[in-house]
């Protein structure tokens, strides 16, 4: 069962991979392989921040929903997409990146414990 330490080592890889995986963008701007696995940790935690499981074993909601899982992964691919013209641009789109890869690292680290998420839930 995933816990707040396999997310948040989750959220920093991914966060990590992201900027060394884009090799024109990572020469352009270096600064993203530090604000990276940092940004990547705090949305891979960022789910049980806005919704705890500390006493509430039912506490996945709308934000651990394949509804929002969807919809991250729909802005993930916009930001991919993006093709940024200055140097600000790339930044923002590397910390976008690396925002999402870290909130989908933790939703599928609960997606396959036996819980799993709900199609919707509660907001």
């Amino acid at each position: 069962m995933a816990n707040g330490y396999a997310h948040s080592f989750a959220g920093t890889a991914v966060g990590l991979a992201v900027p060394l995986m884009d090799k024109d963008t990572i020469k352009e701007t270096p600064e993203l392989l530090v604000a990276g696995p940092l940004v990547g940790n705090f949305f891979g935690k960022l789910p049980d921040i806005i919704e705890p499981a500390f006493k509430n074993p039912n506490h996945r909601q709308f934000f651990h929903s394949i509804a929002l899982l969807a919809a991250v992964g729909y802005g993930v691919k916009k930001a991919y997409d993006w093709q940024p013209e200055d140097r600000f641009e790339k930044v923002i789109r590397g910390i976008l990146l690396c925002a999402g890869a870290g909130y989908l690292s933790h939703l599928a680290l609960d997606a396959i414990t036996p819980r799993s998420h709900p199609l919707v839930g509660k907001l």
